[in-house]
């Protein structure tokens, strides 16, 4: 005996299946392109929704940070290189290519790690300056105090006044050259060591120092966006392939093995 209707079984209609469209036809691949003073220009692909209406794909590429190492992207460089990572974010749209300033460099946590000692003084030093350009850079320096040649002691423990006297004088040497230069020239000077090797140089006389190393540099405020700026950073931009296609081959079935008696 039926006692009532059960409300949710109801008939099915004879309505088309919906029609599923291919994520992956709706997106198109884009280049990442890094400034002329770094050796391998285009570093990465990326991957964006095609315009569709009022929403323009260059406005969400615009902004987005990729990462590289950096010694991916310069192959001449030492195995110094392998520990750093840098980030670009993506300022101008063009064609297909995505055109990238410098936005931090960093060193890896393994390798920080890896350069302290014990028996020895670590000196840091926190540095914010300007370059000619209006980019606002702020770098994290690190040291570490070394024995000198007729030592005996185990430890080389620096005195307060030395560390504060090592401190000054970078934050002094970073400023005067850093100012004077765009954020490419500034890139080159962190990238290829050439600021690095200058700040040991001159602090060694203090206290004998061991690697010394620009630990971090983020940029913390960027000027007025200039496009003839940004251009003459890339130069001339590497012509740029078109997307991946992706081609999908249809599984064949593996012939079934023969039964051995």
């Amino acid at each position: 005996m039926t006692l009532g209707k059960n409300k949710r079984i109801s008939k099915g209609g004879k309505r088309g299946k919906k029609k599923t469209q291919e994520t992956m036809s709706r997106k198109e691949w884009y280049d990442v392109v890094a400034p002329k003073n770094f050796e391998v220009r285009q570093f990465g692909k990326t991957i964006c929704n095609k315009t569709q209406g009022t929403k323009i794909a260059a406005d969400y590429l615009r902004g987005r940070v990729y990462e590289s190492n950096l010694a991916d992207l310069n192959k001449t460089q030492g195995d110094d290189d392998a520990y750093r990572k840098v980030k670009f974010v993506v300022q101008e749209v063009q064609g297909r290519n995505l055109l990238t300033q410098f936005h931090s460099m960093e060193m890896t946590s393994d390798r920080v790690y890896f350069l302290l000692r014990k028996w020895c003084t670590t000196i840091e030093a926190a540095v914010e300056t300007k370059t000619a350009d209006g980019y606002t850079l702020r770098l994290f320096v690190i040291a570490f105090t070394k024995k000198q040649s007729n030592q005996l002691s185990k430890n080389c423990y620096a005195k307060t006044r030395l560390v504060k006297w090592v401190r000054h004088r970078i934050t002094n040497l970073i400023r005067q050259r850093l100012s004077k230069v765009n954020i490419n020239e500034a890139v080159t000077l962190l990238t290829r060591n050439i600021l690095r090797d200058r700040l040991a140089k001159r602090c060694n006389p203090i206290v004998p120092l061991r690697d010394l190393r620009i630990r971090k540099v983020k940029v913390v405020r960027t000027p007025r966006f200039d496009a003839q700026a940004l251009l003459n950073a890339h130069g001339e931009i590497p012509a740029s392939a078109e997307g991946e296609a992706r081609v999908v081959e249809e599984a064949q079935e593996a012939p079934a093995a023969e039964a051995t008696a």
